[in-house]
């Protein structure tokens, strides 16, 4: 009998957390946040903002505070993809004029990779400043972007990094601008 009613129990809980978990309300709370700050003014490219928010742990955030730390998080794995094809790159023979050119493209991904992941903490503390800086992320890669084509590197991986990095830093500032 004992056994039974442990059954019963453990059946009734299972059965209780899948509802709670899985209650449509919760899928389309998430989904109506990711709309609602997607779609805002401040977001320049709507389009991005969904695709980049288009993940489990975006569909999972409660709070516009969590899509930021998501954002951030998915724009630091994408400048580490870029940072990982920069320093393969600068492995290879090359002339002093690429090899330079991708060095300062290094510095750049590495000062983006650490700015981005501090966007999130610092939000906590002082969203003014968090805006301020995701939103020189952008700007930044100009500077690799123009020492490529100063040392006519064809590079579509980089581009589209630097396409990546300005998208976010768009994205981050977007999302923190009405946080002040």
């Amino acid at each position: 009998m004992a056994s039974q009613s442990h059954f019963i129990n453990v059946l009734f809980t299972i059965l209780f957390l899948s509802v709670n978990v899985f209650s449509p309300s919760r899928v389309s709370a998430s989904k109506a946040l990711i709309t609602k700050v997607c779609s805002d003014d401040a977001i320049l490219d709507h389009d991005f903002c969904l695709k980049a928010l288009s993940n489990a742990q975006a569909n999972a955030a409660k709070s516009v505070n969590q899509l930021v730390d998501v954002a951030m998080k998915e724009a630091v794995a994408k400048a580490h993809t870029t940072l990982n094809v920069i320093v393969e790159m600068m492995k290879k023979p090359s002339s002093p004029a690429t090899l330079e050119a991708l060095k300062t493209c290094q510095n750049v991904y590495k000062n983006s990779i650490r700015s981005f992941g501090m966007i999130s903490d610092e939000l906590s503390e002082d969203a003014m400043s968090a805006n301020y800086d995701v939103s020189l992320i952008g700007p930044d890669a100009e500077t690799c972007i123009k020492a490529l084509a100063a040392a006519s590197v064809n590079a579509p991986e980089i581009a589209n990094g630097n396409h990546d990095l300005q998208y976010f830093s768009s994205l981050g500032h977007g999302m923190t601008a009405k946080m002040n």
